[in-house]
């Protein structure tokens, strides 16, 4: 997605977004940091802003360009001391809640830096990217630590632990690819603290004017939940807050499933499976396997079960061929009954492994009998 050109695909999912928009508004100013000179005045064109709904993930956004500073945070607002207490405080309980304190964190858009002190007065080692070189350089003569850049185009050198993005979301032309991008420039199990406009907000005080060219897309509690799940995150609280006019989002990073762990169990389950065939083999006696599922040729071909004699399956048109990797025939119970097999391993799944036992039990000619229970093979 190019950051200077209409879309017409979804900022979040891809999908294609639909022809007709929700609403039009005409005429509108081009941006919220749109203002004129005297000498401009003549030449004012105002825009027309439509407003899409994604038909699958129900984002609903612009599909116009961004405006040139969507990088930038740009505000003349400053914390007042009633505001910097109210954000200490809620940040403050954030870190102790999630037992943060004293991890670095990274604020994405920190502006000129002013969170940046209440986040390090919350207990953590702050830092702040900015895209705007003057608010940097304005923030490090207040001694705050900033870099100079925009997070989707770069690599931060050490990953946070804890992210910060208050209003900014919103703003950014990919939602996909930034997301993607706090995903990568933060540790295993990263903690999130995210706030944007409440879209809910604006349509339940019928406030159609609080639609701006740049806000490029307006969450609602649930497609803000739904941005970070579908990219990588666990959603652990989001909630409205600021009498609704605003969404927090606080998200962890989603561990990788980890499988390896649960190959030592598969392991053992293989050595004890050719202990047990070696014990008959080796004296000159025979094994066979019961069960031509999907579950025991995957476990034939990892355990290397290439010495028994055959498997057997009720199931008609699996009987006279081989199974995979192993090429062990298989067969009807019928076979089995009529054999000098000694001993039958039952591996066959659910409500199943009774029945067979039923079945061996019954025929004439008697076996050592095994049973696959969980991981473990059990004699019966």
């Amino acid at each position: 997605m190019t950051y200077f050109e209409q879309i017409e695909h979804c900022r979040l999912c891809r999908a294609e977004l639909p022809g007709n928009a929700l609403i039009t508004l005409f005429p509108f100013p081009k941006a919220a940091q749109h203002f004129l000179t005297s000498k401009q005045l003549d030449n004012e064109s105002p825009i027309e802003l439509a407003v899409f709904q994604c038909n699958k993930c129900d984002l609903v956004q612009l599909k116009a360009a961004p405006v040139s500073y969507f990088r930038e945070v740009i505000t003349a607002a400053v914390l007042s001391p009633h505001s910097r207490t109210t954000r200490l405080n809620e940040i403050t309980t954030f870190v102790k809640k999630y037992n943060l304190l004293g991890k670095t964190a990274l604020e994405i858009g920190c502006g000129k830096g002013g969170m940046l002190d209440v986040i390090v007065d919350a207990g953590l080692r702050a830092e702040g990217i900015e895209y705007s070189e003057s608010s940097v350089e304005e923030g490090v003569l207040f001694e705050r630590s900033m870099i100079c850049g925009y997070l989707p185009d770069q690599k931060i050198t050490k990953k946070a632990e804890v992210f910060f993005s208050f209003n900014y979301l919103e703003h950014q032309p990919d939602i996909k690819q930034f997301i993607d991008s706090i995903y990568t420039n933060s540790t295993d199990n990263a903690v999130g603290y995210i706030t944007v406009p409440n879209l809910s907000y604006l349509l339940e005080s019928k406030c159609l004017y609080e639609f701006v060219a740049d806000h490029l897309v307006y969450f609602t509690v649930s497609t803000l939940r739904r941005a970070f799940e579908f990219n990588g995150f666990d959603v652990l609280e989001c909630q409205e807050i600021n009498n609704s006019n605003d969404i927090l989002a606080i998200v962890r990073k989603r561990s990788s499933l980890r499988l390896d762990s649960y190959m030592e169990e598969v392991n053992s389950l293989s050595a004890e499976l050719n202990t047990l065939v070696d014990k008959y083999v080796s004296v000159g006696k025979k094994v066979a396997v019961w069960g031509a599922g999907h579950r025991t040729l995957a476990l034939l071909a990892i355990s290397k079960l290439n010495n028994i004699e055959f498997i057997i399956d009720s199931a008609p048109f699996k009987q006279g061929l081989f199974s995979p990797v192993m090429l062990t025939k298989i067969v009807s119970p019928e076979t089995l009954e009529y054999s000098d097999v000694d001993a039958v391993i039952v591996m066959v799944p659910g409500i199943y492994p009774q029945e067979v036992l039923n079945i061996v039990k019954n025929f004439k000619r008697k076996f050592n009998t095994y049973l696959l229970e969980g991981n473990k093979i059990v004699a019966y």
